[in-house]
């Protein structure tokens, strides 16, 4: 699956560094959070609110074919489109519900750690 801008989804956190985390969604893409789409207030630090395995709703922003770059924007969610994320959102393909993510996540982001490394 190939996200649009303005598209909403439900991504989980794999991934986060001091100014940005990367989002992994249903279908297999990620998405890159910034700081600056995380709130319009100011954030002293982006790691006290964003952690591995946090499950966010988000809007896509952009979208660079070329690189394969996705980027989302928490500030850019309406309630509208948070209602719509998540209900149409499937898990990594799976019909489970967010209670059963704490069991499948860590195996998640250890699939995504070896794609990484096999870079």
């Amino acid at each position: 699956m190939t996200p649009k801008v303005g598209d909403v989804g439900v991504g989980t956190v794999i991934r986060v560094f001091s100014t940005y985390a990367i989002l992994l969604f249903d279908g297999g893409y990620t998405g890159l959070l910034h700081i600056s789409e995380l709130s319009n207030n100011f954030i002293r630090s982006f790691t006290s609110f964003v952690t591995v395995g946090s499950i966010y709703a988000v809007k896509v922003i952009a979208v660079d074919p070329e690189k394969g770059t996705v980027r989302v924007s928490l500030k850019a969610m309406t309630q509208s489109d948070k209602s719509k994320a998540f209900r149409h959102s499937k898990v990594k393909g799976e019909d489970i519900d967010f209670s059963a993510l704490s069991q499948k996540l860590p195996q998640w982001i250890e699939e995504e750690n070896k794609k990484e490394t096999n870079l």
